[in-house]
């Protein structure tokens, strides 16, 4: 049974929040909030959304609800946030749990978003990442074109198969990182790259590609180059 509802009672309460809140680091924010105001809970994506369990007295409730409309992640969209009592649950911490698929659901995608400042930078700076096509964090990067199902973990995406370094691995895990929990993370080292296919002949080297697709475009060749989401010919 649930203990009654006041404002310094605590109570275990179900947030479920819909809308665009999956692919645009929503769960790391949500962990990053509930931490910050040392809540005890959980937050799940599933394929109805995003899930919230929390612990705490009314007012937290209400402050941290508050909070998170206030500061959602840039590319998210927050449609409505559905609030009830639960019977009474004890958490030691606030954790990002399992993915769930739970129901014929489905929640929106998020498109792909276009490189951020940040990472822009970081390709000019971070050794792993120097001028690294594919970089991304929680603001950018693909989404809806490497998705094979939900809920959006890296498991169902294109991503799988790309097992993460040391480094990636420390940043994905790191709560104050930027790339904490974002699906997608990859640098020179463990990611996709690049490669040129010239009459049987395969070139690896983003600059070195570069320099060879500039050669040939100007002997009047055709070049496919494959993008995220299909060809495009040059």
């Amino acid at each position: 049974m649930s203990l009654p509802s006041n404002k310094t009672t605590k109570t275990s309460y179900r947030i479920h929040i819909s809308g665009l809140v999956q692919g645009v680091g929503f769960r790391p924010f949500i962990y990053r909030i509930a931490t910050r105001m040392t809540l005890m809970g959980t937050v799940e994506n599933r394929n109805d959304d995003v899930v919230i369990l929390l612990s705490c007295t009314e007012n937290e409730k209400e402050l941290f609800i508050k909070t998170v409309q206030n500061e959602a992640p840039p590319a998210s969209q927050i449609d409505s946030v559905v609030v009830s009592e639960i019977e009474w649950q004890r958490f030691s911490d606030f954790s990002i749990v399992k993915s769930t698929d739970i129901s014929d659901n489905i929640t929106d995608v998020s498109p792909d978003i276009a490189v951020c400042g940040d990472c822009l930078d970081d390709m000019k700076t971070q050794p792993h990442r120097l001028a690294y096509p594919f970089i991304n964090c929680t603001n950018c990067g693909p989404r809806f074109t490497i998705i094979r199902d939900l809920p959006y973990d890296r498991v169902k995406t294109t991503m799988d198969v790309f097992e993460m370094c040391s480094v990636c691995k420390a940043e994905y895990t790191h709560i104050l990182d930027r790339r904490f929990h974002a699906q997608p993370v990859a640098c020179n080292t463990c990611g996709p790259e690049y490669t040129l296919q010239k009459k049987g002949e395969t070139i690896k080297g983003t600059e070195e590609i570069i320099s060879h697709l500039a050669d040939l475009i100007n002997q009047g060749e055709i070049v496919a180059v494959k993008g995220m989401g299909g060809f495009f010919i040059a």
